[in-house]
């Protein structure tokens, strides 16, 4: 097999490196889609003018409540900008900045779970089962699992090991961040308690299934660029790897964007 540095290792760090910049760029531009809850809908269903005003002063009150800074997403930012550097050093393997970048939004994912978790304990919940298997279905969490198996997988070839440790790694953090978003209670205000249980739970299954989704990701974009590169020896499993990660990746992307355009459920 050809190794991945007779695949124009040059072209590859040029594409990454403007695609980290493009990133840093964005992160600065629009924080609150990398942290917080912009992004999280993409149509309000059919409402009146009346009943959008309501909702709209829920979700003010909310982001309040919340207050997830807009530092997380300057953060990532930043680190993007700088690995789009790091990806010009020959001496780094081309693939440890992309996994380095997705272990950064793990952690800036985990910031901000860990600020909205502090803003939920202050509050108190309905006594409303709510199953964490609504927002993250079994198949969403078997997409998720199997890309971390197969990120260790990676890590069989030595020199694959330590970004697709790093990649698991990521994988791992927002997985875990992932069902702790879809087990947690609902953070309702008491302002208007009817709309606000509405948007908890849509935030619950948005944030939840699109941090499972960005969580198979990176495991799926790294086995791209470093399958080409294993050796004759990891031929089929490097084969048989992708299709999994394809297979994961498409679901856990269907699974996040689906939900977006559905109405927002007033009970």
């Amino acid at each position: 097999m050809i190794t991945a540095h007779h695949h124009h290792p040059e072209l590859i760090r040029l594409v990454m490196g403007l695609a980290y910049a493009a990133c840093g760029i964005a992160a600065f531009r629009c924080p609150r889609y990398f942290a917080g809850m912009a992004g999280t809908f993409t149509r309000w269903g059919e409402m009146s003018p009346a009943q959008r005003e309501r909702l709209d002063g829920v979700v003010a009150a909310r982001e309040q409540a919340e207050g997830i800074s807009s530092n997380y997403g300057r953060y990532l930012g930043m680190s993007a900008f700088a690995l789009a550097l790091l990806e010009a050093v020959p001496a780094v393997p081309f693939a440890m900045p992309y996994a380095l970048f997705c272990l950064g939004i793990a952690a800036v994912t985990l910031l901000a779970y860990l600020q909205f978790h502090r803003a939920t304990e202050q509050r108190v919940a309905p006594l409303v089962p709510r199953s964490p298997f609504i927002a993250l279905p079994p198949l969403l969490i078997a997409c998720v699992a199997a890309s971390f198996v197969v990120a260790l997988l990676f890590a069989v070839d030595p020199q694959n090991r330590a970004g697709a440790l790093v990649v698991a790694t990521s994988t791992l953090v927002l997985g875990f961040v992932a069902w702790r978003i879809a087990n947690a209670p609902a953070l309702l205000l008491g302002l208007d308690p009817q709309y606000e249980y509405a948007l908890d739970e849509r935030l619950r299954v948005g944030r939840a299934r699109n941090l499972a989704s960005l969580a198979t990701a990176p495991v799926f974009v790294f086995a791209a660029i470093a399958e080409p590169g294993l050796p004759e020896l990891f031929g089929t499993l490097g084969t048989v790897a992708m299709a999994i990660l394809i297979a994961a990746f498409l679901v856990a992307l269907a699974a996040s964007i689906l939900p977006l355009f559905g109405r927002l459920r007033i009970a």
